[in-house]
């Protein structure tokens, strides 16, 4: 049977079995609870129950909503309210709203003491007893980093516990980072050490708890300025340097193709997996039900597939470095009549803009544009069928883009039914060097280890060295690196926990203005953008020789205003306690945090 599949009907079990906790807040109790004592019999059970955590410990899809929800995605206010998470950006955040209940999660945490204490009833392989163990150690070790990273302090459960015990009240955060780092220390010693050709898809590995104690630490670094104890930028630097030592020693690498990364059928080849360390993944024979990627495309022609979602703002697009190595506004590479030319390859690869040539996964093409009114044909002849991507359309406005562009990663390409099944990637090696990069240069200062990592990364799409010259100080090096993980990282969930590390929330979404298309014509001194043209010739035939000149919707002014985002800072830097968590704290032991009260 697929391992996958096992995942799915697995749930009922692990359900019936790990969540038998008291009515308080930190589970429920099921009627129909399966005895822990009837099912743990052989080797087989204990795998098939480890088996059933990853869901608890792998991103999914939902981490990418979080880039929907930071400052460089336009989202339309009229969407906004029918998205999950829409009061990370709001302001509408509070302990009844959506977004305070994500990580909230206790069943889990019992599931994984449930195996810890079950694990020595029958005699286990050495190597699948670690396995498991490492499998728990390392879901303890998530579930914990992620709450402390939303609530700051929250309850420590250390055993399966009777309903007396249930209701408890937080730590401080000190403990909840330390209980964190504690387990994934357990889970590194345990986990096998394999490369990309020795394990299996979406398995953990040492490798993966090595890149998820490098995040927590310098997440936490950041973000409390090493003010705790063990979480220093020291530390992380340290955790780095044993991540990428691993990571090299057991064969990972960046692949060649950088598309192949988050196209469905070309995610299990050699090249692609070279580079994973990490995925939930998805397969064509069970999963093509499930979230629909059409959240991440264009509507293709003449159909309204396609809810476009994710679409950069002109911000994010002039991100992208021309292929001399240097911003639009400073570089003689850069043509305001042909702007989307000589830039970071990586920008071509992930973006839908007008002119671009879309290739679906049959083989078909068309040429997008999202400033048209009206579809053109591939020979370059002007349709009367409606372009349901153009920036202003009536026919299917909410699912339009409002910024004029289309992020294109994780798009599964296909024109019809059949999609809806590329794996989302968790951690890949072109992370782990930006990981790597960062936490060396805020230890440690600029350095050739530093430049060497973010050359390495650049070098795979043909961008230029990052030398002495070029970035000299700790402060170039650390702009660098921060737009790196935009160019490199965008759209894969990365973004808002980013911010937040960085301190950078409130400057970057507390009444901030999103704006559609804007080509920039001059510039000033600085490099920012001075003038803005109010038309674009743009192509309209597949061969390129046909082009129309465009309107750009408010363009000369610097395009249409698309939203504004909303974080006012203050309690908003912590997330609420869940309302229903106090609430069903029967003795008030759970008490909000001193923020929300």
């Amino acid at each position: 049977m697929n391992t996958y599949r096992k995942y799915i009907w697995l749930l009922a079990i692990v359900s019936m079995t790990c969540m038998t906790s008291c009515e308080d807040f930190l589970t429920k109790i099921p009627q129909n609870n399966l005895s822990v004592d009837s099912y743990f019999k052989s080797d087989g059970d204990f795998k098939l129950y480890a088996d059933g955590m990853y869901t608890s410990f792998t991103d999914q899809a939902t981490s990418i909503w979080f880039d929907f929800r930071s400052d460089l995605i336009g989202v339309w206010p009229s969407k906004s309210g029918n998205r999950s998470y829409a009061d990370l950006h709001n302001g509408a955040m509070s302990p009844s709203s959506a977004s305070p209940g994500m990580y909230w999660n206790w069943s889990s945490i019992r599931s994984a003491y449930v195996l810890l204490e079950n694990i020595d009833n029958i005699e286990l392989a050495a190597a699948n007893k670690n396995l498991y163990m490492g499998t728990a150690y390392y879901l303890l070790a998530y579930r914990y980093f992620v709450m402390f990273r939303a609530y700051e302090s929250v309850p420590i459960v250390r055993k399966v516990l009777e309903i007396a015990e249930a209701d408890m009240p937080s730590s401080p955060k000190e403990e909840v980072f330390a209980e964190a780092l504690s387990h994934i220390n357990r889970a590194i010693e345990l986990l096998p050490s394999l490369g990309p050709t020795e394990r299996e898809r979406g398995r953990l590995t040492k490798l993966v708890a090595l890149t998820l104690k490098t995040d927590m630490l310098l997440y936490t670094a950041g973000y409390y300025g090493e003010a705790i104890s063990g979480a220093g930028y020291s530390d992380a630097a340290a955790a780095a340097q044993a991540m990428l030592a691993e990571a090299r020693n057991r064969g990972y690498g960046l692949s060649n193709d950088y598309n192949s990364l988050f196209v469905a059928d070309r995610q299990a080849e050699a090249e692609a997996q070279k580079e994973i360390v990490y995925e939930w993944v998805r397969l064509i024979d069970v999963a093509t039900a499930s979230f629909s990627n059409s959240v991440f495309a264009p509507h293709t022609p003449y159909s309204s597939r396609g809810w476009g979602d994710l679409s950069q703002t002109q911000e994010c697009v002039d991100m992208y470095e021309c292929t001399d190595g240097l911003p639009i506004g400073k570089s003689q590479l850069y043509d305001p009549a042909k702007p989307f030319d000589n830039r970071d390859p990586r920008f071509e690869l992930t973006t839908l803009y007008p002119g671009r040539i879309c290739t679906a996964e049959d083989g078909s093409q068309w040429v997008a544009n999202t400033l048209s009114e009206f579809h053109y044909d591939n020979d370059g002849n002007k349709t009367t069928i409606d372009n349901q991507n153009y920036l202003k359309t009536l026919t299917s406005t909410i699912d339009r883009s409002p910024t004029g562009y289309f992020s294109i990663k994780y798009w599964d390409r296909y024109t019809g039914t059949g999609g809806a099944y590329t794996s989302y990637i968790n951690y890949r090696f072109g992370e782990l060097l930006l990981l790597y990069a960062e936490a060396m240069n805020e230890a440690y200062g600029a350095s050739n280890e530093v430049r060497n990592a973010l050359t390495e990364l650049r070098a795979r799409v043909g961008m230029p060295a990052v030398t002495a010259t070029t970035n000299p100080t700790t402060e170039s090096l650390r702009a660098l690196i921060r737009n790196e993980r935009v160019v490199e990282l965008l759209c894969e969930g990365k973004r808002y926990w980013d911010l937040k590390r960085w301190r950078l929330l409130e400057e970057r979404l507390n009444n901030r203005q999103q704006y559609s298309i804007a080509i920039a014509e001059t510039f000033n001194p600085d490099g920012t953008p001075a003038s803005y043209l109010d038309r674009l010739t743009v192509p309209v035939s597949l061969d390129g020789t046909k082009t129309e000149v465009f309107e750009i919707p408010n363009g000369v002014n610097g395009g249409e205003p698309v939203n504004t985002t909303i974080f006012p800072g203050g309690k908003f830097w912590v997330w609420p306690i869940p309302e229903s968590a106090i609430n069903a704290s029967s003795t008030k032991a759970l008490k909000q945090h001193p923020l929300w009260e």
